[in-house]
This record gives structure tokens, sequence and C-alpha cells, in this order.
């Protein structure tokens, strides 16, 4: 059963309307860029732990051959996008040079209607899908959050709603069934009953494409949302609040509402790894900007330099002023051209001097309260300033830092030009590093506690034998029905420590998952080292019961 579109009037508080400039991309047909003849690919290109090498130099690889491995939960699969030889293995990335014979190989397909979850997320895990449009947060563990929270909804967030970026749009313009198909996949993961798509009306020929899409029939209830054009519509807590008027919680997740969100690209990676076997090897990009002659949407190989990318795009070396990854309110300049095209890879600005200007030199705020008007999350952005200036980490935490999202709206209406994002962003650093500290400070405590609890559980087991041995030469008649008895009680002992070491895994793994979602950008090595002790701790507890049980009976 699915539904045609209709609008929703809720509002999220504040926003701005800065201009769109997304015309020039969608003027040109989807394409692929040429294939590259080397590929850098990090091993970092996702939240969470970089993935492990798992081939050597001089070993050929084909296209989608594994190249390394996921580190732990919070990691990601990296495969080769093109087939060649590996050329170089470092710390940070691995390098192929293509053969030009672009032999591929896949998984086998599977039927994600009959697999079972577990199945699921295994080949998304070893496909390496990330989300495709944010921070880059592995697939597979945010499809487990239905493990630690009840969900009802499955949010297709289509509103694309940063100027420039349109690798959205393109994508449901062509592939729309296959994303509303992904998301249906992601639906039976996550228990959703019921799929939105929020999407915003400045996408007339995506939205066509997605009515006529869920004309199909489709096993869970479809209903498109056309939304307002409104930046910044696309985050989260503001599609939430647009389309279903729940409020995230300060410091919360999508899913203490009960909603999962995927974006398009996402929700297509996810249909081409399980149904058709295909790793994530590409991706689509916008390429745009004034210094770029032919402006579009690519499919690029990940890896490629983003100079070629831009030479193919017809890039005007001597007009390029600035080059941003991402959107011009959240991205970021890029002074190197050799940096590769990643997973998180949505769109490259090749922007002129007229068309981004340098911001004018910063003056003093006036409090005019403009930057409070439209900051999305309900902050008070001049507050957090002047805290951030001044080392206040205690009035920061109290006035929810980390609930800023880096939207950029606040700078963008001051008209004292403060670059009040990048306040929060060293702020919000400063602040990863105390709680990296004290968390390893607890952690350390944790530790000395266990060990020393474990100490005393040894000795008194050690005693308990002992008195054991006592009443048995004591009573010789009733030794055997004493040492059967004293093995029960072992094994109940041994069950009940059993219990408590799956508890403390299930703790670790909620608490690492969390930590992830919450602040992607943080160290979550000591989460990790924590979740591998509780995983450690678990085997020895499995170990200890399965040798009881062995033992022969008295």
């Amino acid at each position: 059963m699915s539904h045609g579109s209709e609008f929703h009037g809720r509002n999220f508080p504040g926003g701005v309307y800065p201009p769109e400039r997304k015309a020039r991309s969608t003027e040109r047909p989807l394409s692929d860029a040429p294939l590259p003849n080397r590929v850098v690919l990090p091993l970092s290109q996702h939240s969470g732990r970089p993935a492990v090498p798992c081939v050597a130099v001089g070993e050929r690889v084909n296209t989608g051959t594994l190249l390394a491995q996921p580190d732990r939960l919070i990691s990601s699969a990296v495969h080769a996008s093109i087939s060649g030889t590996v050329e170089a293995i470092t710390d940070t990335h691995i390098d192929i040079n293509r053969d030009g014979e672009e032999s591929q190989i896949s998984l086998e397909p599977l039927d994600w209607r009959a697999a079972e979850p577990d199945t699921l997320l295994e080949r998304l895990d070893i496909s390496g899908v990330i989300g495709l449009g944010g921070a880059g947060f592995p697939t597979q563990v945010k499809a487990r959050v239905r493990e630690r929270h009840s969900l009802d909804t499955l949010v297709v967030n289509a509103a694309e709603c940063e100027p420039y970026i349109t690798a959205d749009d393109v994508t449901l313009r062509h592939f729309a069934a296959d994303v509303l198909e992904g998301a249906q996949l992601m639906a039976k993961l996550a228990g959703a009953e019921q799929i939105l798509v929020g999407i915003e009306d400045n996408k007339p020929e995506a939205i066509a494409a997605l009515e006529a899409a869920v004309t199909q029939s489709l096993p869970l209830p479809v209903v498109i949302n056309v939304i307002e054009t409104r930046y910044p519509s696309g985050g989260e807590r503001q599609l939430i609040k647009k389309l279903l008027d729940r409020e995230v919680p300060s410091g919360g997740l999508p899913a203490d509402v009960g909603v999962l969100c995927h974006n398009p690209g996402t929700l297509l990676a996810v249909l081409h790894a399980v149904r058709d076997g295909a790793p994530l090897t590409s991706r689509i990009v916008t390429l745009t900007g004034n210094a770029l002659t032919r402006p579009g949407n690519y499919r690029v190989r990940l890896g490629t330099p983003v100079r070629e990318v831009l030479q193919y795009a017809g890039l005007n070396a001597a007009e390029l002023n600035t080059l941003i990854h991402g959107g011009p309110m959240m991205g970021v300049a890029l002074d190197d051209l050799d940096t590769p095209v990643g997973k998180t890879t949505n769109c490259l600005i090749a922007a002129t001097a007229d068309e981004l200007p340098a911001p004018p030199a910063e003056a003093p705020c006036i409090r005019c309260g403009a930057c409070e008007d439209v900051c999305p999350a309900s902050l008070l952005p001049q507050q957090l300033h002047w805290y951030a200036r001044a080392g206040d980490d205690a009035r920061l935490e109290r006035y929810h830092l980390f609930d800023c999202i880096e939207c950029g709206a606040c700078s963008y209406v001051c008209p004292s030009h403060i670059p009040l994002v990048d306040d929060y962003r060293e702020a919000k650093a400063r602040l990863r590093l105390k709680r990296i500290e004290a968390t390893k400070a607890e952690h350390a405590k944790h530790r000395f506690e266990f060990r020393q609890a474990r100490l005393a559980r040894e000795e008194a087991e050690k005693q308990a034998r002992r008195e054991a041995r006592l009443a048995q030469a004591k009573r010789p008649a009733q030794a055997g029905a004493n040492d059967d008895a004293t093995a029960q009680a072992d094994i109940r002992s041994l069950r009940i420590a059993q219990t408590a070491a799956k508890a403390a895994v299930r703790k670790a793994e909620k608490t690492l998952a969390r930590a992830a979602q919450q602040d992607p950008q943080q160290d979550l090595s000591d989460l990790e080292t924590q979740l591998a002790t509780a995983q450690e701790n678990l085997k020895a507890a499995d170990a200890k019961l399965s040798a009881a049980r062995q033992q022969p009976p008295f």
C-alpha cells in the first residue's frame, strides 16, 4: 500500500534562504567520469576506526576486491575501485595502479525479503556501505539500532537543502524505484511500520519520479512529503520536526523518538550491496561552480584525485579561487587538488572570486540577535560565541553546544561577519579532548575495580574448594554427594558470571554506538577498548562454563 505526495506545514525554528544555485549542475544528464589511472583509497572514509588492510603490495586486485576489513564495531570496509596492482600501503591509505582490464568481482546476490537480518547486516558490513550524505556513519551499525530502540518510522531524507548540491536530486530522478526498495530493506531491518520521504519543493523532477515509483507494489506504505525549501530542512532533527512533529531530545538521537533517517544515496548503495552483491566502489558527485565549463553530476570511482574529475568537468584553473568539499554552508575548503574522492564526497564546488568572495573582516558583536532568530536548534549563538572564546566549557555544556549542527545559518546572517561556527568547532574539539581524558580515567578505574573483584572472586572460590575438601575428608561416606553439590554450585556461579559478562558487552556496544552517532568526530578508541575488554571477559566466562560442564560426574 502506498500513498501519493502531501504537504506538511509543521515548522522547525529558524532557518535561512540562501541562493540555491542548483540549476547549472542539473542541466546535463548523469554520466560516468573517466576511470583514473591511479586511485588513493583512504582507510578512514567513515566515522570510527580506520579499516585494516588485508592485501599486500604488488598484489593484483579486481574492482570490488576487499582491500581493508572493518576494525571492531564502528568501522567500514574498503574495496578496490579499479582493477590493477596494489602500489603502496600506508597507515592512512592504499594506492592502486590501473591495469586497463577493468575486471570486476561481486558478492552473491541476496533476496532481502527472504534473508535473515543477521545475513543482511553482515552483507552491509562487508560491502563498506556508510551514510553518503553526512558524517559517514557505518550503515550496518545504524541498522542495529533496533536492538536498543523501538522504531516505527524510516525517513528518507531527500531534502538536500544546502545550495549547489544536487546529487540526491539526480539520484532520485534516475533511480527512485531502487531508492524506495532500499528504504523497504532498511525498514525491515529497523522494524519500522511506515516510510516517509521528505523532499523540498524545488525538485519537481525527483518528486515526479518518486510519485511514479510509489504506484508499484511495496511491502510498507510510503508517504511523500513535499516541504518548503528552507535551509537547513535536511538536518535530521529539523526534518523529523517538520514531518512528524517530534522533538529529538538534547543530546539524543532520532531513534529516541522512534525514527531512523537515511538519504537517497545511502539507500541506493544498500540495495546494490544486497540485491546485486556490489560493494561500494563509486558514488554520484555534484561538480559545480563558475570555474567549471561542464558542471553536472558524475558517477565517480572512489579514490579518484579531485584534480582529474574537475578537469573532466572543464576546470578553468585561472578562474578557480576556492575549492569547497561539500556545500558552501557546511563544507570545507580544499587546498590540495590531489585529495581523493571519498565515500562522503557529495559535492565539489570550483568557485571563482566573484562567486564566493572572501568574507569581510570581523567586527565586534553588536548584539542584534539575528543569529538567535535563525538557529534551527533553538540555541543562543551569541552566548555560545562568548563562552567559546572565553574557554568557559562549563557554560558551553550547559547551553548545549553539542546540539549545534554547524549549519552556518548564524554566521550567514551575522552583520559583524563573526565566524561563529569556527568558534563552535574549536570549542567542541577542546571539549572532546576533555571527554576523552575523562573516559580514559574512568576506564582505568573500572579496569582496576574489575581486577580487584576478579582477584577477590578467585580467592573466594579457592577458599570454597578448600572448605569442600576438608568437609569431604571429615565425611567420607558423603564425599560423592558433596563433590556433586560443589560442582553444581560452581556451574551456577559460572552461569551468573557469564550473564554478567554478556550484559557488560551489551552495555559497551550501546555506549559506543550512541557516542559515535552523537558526535562522529570524537575519538572512540577508548570506548572500543572497553568493548574489546568486555568481549574478552565474555569469552573467558564462556570457556570456564564450558570446561565446568565437561567435567565427568562424580
